[in-house]
């Protein structure tokens, strides 16, 4: 942040080293003391949820409820309804644990509008709501039938949206997610103006095929894999070392990204007093090739 007077002389403070036109503020708080909930979405099967309780909600809490309740996320459907905390078309909760701030959420159906509640499960039953988060539409899944202006907004747009979105700052997979959004940008501008993808004209040309006879027909097609099981349903269980929630029954689901390689994807569980284990490992190989790649091979 730079402070400078009318005549541009620069205010004193700690700053860059050499800088003199910069103040040093202060790096940003882990938290601001608040009690809330967020709810983005990330693509159309998953959204993320980050959260924070303030120091007095949580003093208030406990002095209510004792230590016994559950903190969960409660994750309510809520397409195409003025939710009022009761309506959903259908609810489901996720146990997070009292020190956790954020959640990734495996969405059950695509297309739907979703909104969530951050609260305690009592012994009894209860679901105590601390705090409620916005109203999220989720990425539609499929190809959109609506083709018109509407679509060709600036590129310089999309990069701004980008920024402002914040996703670089959302897990620790933001690289994959941003390639992923410019990856689908490029498809929408092609879809819209009925052009192939620059990308696939490119190798193409590195390939030496003639201008000519790059026409403008063009497939695009991708691929996702989805690993599910169950398990002893108080087990640790981990997907290539990173740990996945349970569901109540032991079962478990999840959706991963499949890129144009060999990939090895070891699936451990653990039982609860760490005396037994099973393991499974699937490789998995994509290769993805056109009628180009077919002709010269």
């Amino acid at each position: 942040m730079t402070n400078s007077s009318s005549s541009g002389s620069a205010t004193s403070g700690r700053g860059i080293p050499g800088d003199t036109k910069t103040t040093y503020l202060g790096d940003l708080p882990k938290n601001y003391d608040d009690t809330k909930i967020v709810l983005l979405p990330r693509d159309p099967f998953w959204a993320y949820a980050y959260w924070e309780i303030s120091a007095d909600t949580r003093c208030e809490l406990n002095n209510k409820y004792g230590a016994t309740g559950k903190f969960a996320i409660r994750v309510y459907d809520v397409t195409d309804i003025n939710f009022d905390g009761k309506n959903s078309h259908k609810a489901f909760d996720i146990i997070v644990g009292e020190a956790a701030e954020n959640w990734y959420i495996n969405m059950p159906d695509v297309n739907r509008s979703w909104c969530v509640d951050l609260g305690l499960i009592l012994a009894d039953g209860r679901f105590i709501t601390i705090a409620r988060s916005n109203v999220v539409s989720m990425p539609h899944h499929g190809i959109s039938t609506v083709i018109d202006e509407q679509w060709a907004i600036l590129h310089k747009d999309f990069e701004r949206l980008i920024k402002l979105s914040g996703i670089e700052k959302i897990g620790k997979s933001s690289f994959d997610i941003t390639k992923l959004m410019r990856e689908r940008w490029e498809q929408l501008m092609s879809i819209s103006s009925g052009q192939m993808p620059s990308s696939h004209v490119s190798s193409l040309r590195k390939a030496g095929v003639p201008a000519e006879k790059i026409k403008s027909f063009w497939l695009k097609a991708d691929t996702e894999l989805i690993v599910y099981g169950t398990t002893e349903s108080d087990a640790k269980l981990t997907i290539s070392g990173k740990e996945v929630k349970l569901n109540s029954d032991g079962s478990f689901s999840v959706r991963m990204h499949l890129p144009d390689c060999e990939m090895n994807i070891p699936i451990k569980a653990v039982s609860k007093d760490t005396t037994m284990s099973k393991e499974i490992t699937f490789e998995v190989k994509r290769s993805s090739f056109t009628d180009e790649n077919k002709k010269r091979s």
